[in-house]
């Protein structure tokens, strides 16, 4: 309803709130528009008994005002734009479709809180991503029989770095030049870590992969 309010441009208030029934009405005095819901056998379920769309109001009454816009609210509006993983939809994207679909003005932090909440109702929470980094490389080392794969964790059990290479990259070295570059980037991530590269040179002048890493901090690079 917090989505329908938003979409529709009006505000209401809470009647009845319980485990059984759940009645909203509008702001304005006097205003017709209502709906209502009750419990199916006293169960988590809830059936619309009644509801009607109908507004009596007037302008006046301060119905027609922007409402105040949660990120879970906006989150699941913009849900759709994240189907396609190619998709590249930021904080400054939710804002601009926001006001010019909705008319509802954000803030660059509500649109991130947005961003963020929507991401996780697709992908899950990128603390548990870490959770399920042992059976991902187990995976990926019988996969690639051959590869070099680690995860090393500090004594209290927290992430200290994963490195990978695969055996295809470890075959194909012998046969470039004997020349190897090492680069870093920061990952714009919550958890802030820094993925290392190792590549290299073919005869053709191609460059080849050799591995990989992602470690804690740049102390770890060692």
């Amino acid at each position: 309803m917090k989505h329908y309010s938003v979409m529709n441009k009006f505000q209401f208030r809470v009647k009845r709130s319980s485990a059984r029934s759940y009645c909203l009405v509008c702001v304005g005095d006097n205003c017709t528009w209502h709906f209502m819901s009750t419990s199916i056998n006293d169960s988590a379920l809830f059936k619309v008994q009644k509801f009607n769309s109908l507004h009596t109001c007037s302008l006046m009454d301060n119905t027609y005002i922007q409402c105040k816009t949660t990120a879970t609210v906006v989150s699941s509006m913009v849900i759709p734009k994240y189907a396609d993983l190619k998709t590249i939809y930021i904080p400054k994207d939710i804002q601009t479709d926001m006001l010019s679909e909705h008319g509802v003005n954000l803030t660059y932090m509500q649109a991130c809180r947005a961003n963020e909440k929507a991401l996780e109702f697709l992908r899950g929470y990128l603390s548990d991503s870490y959770s399920r980094l042992p059976s991902s490389l187990y995976i990926l080392e019988k996969t690639y029989p051959g590869s070099v794969v680690k995860l090393q964790k500090t004594n209290n059990d927290c992430f200290l770095y994963a490195y990978i290479a695969l055996s295809t990259s470890i075959k194909g070295c012998k046969y470039c030049r004997p020349v190897v570059v090492v680069d870093g980037t920061f990952l714009k991530s919550a958890y802030k870590e820094i993925m290392l590269t190792t590549s290299t040179m073919d005869a053709a002048g191609s460059i080849l992969p050799l591995a990989y890493a992602v470690v804690d901090s740049e102390n770890d690079a060692s």
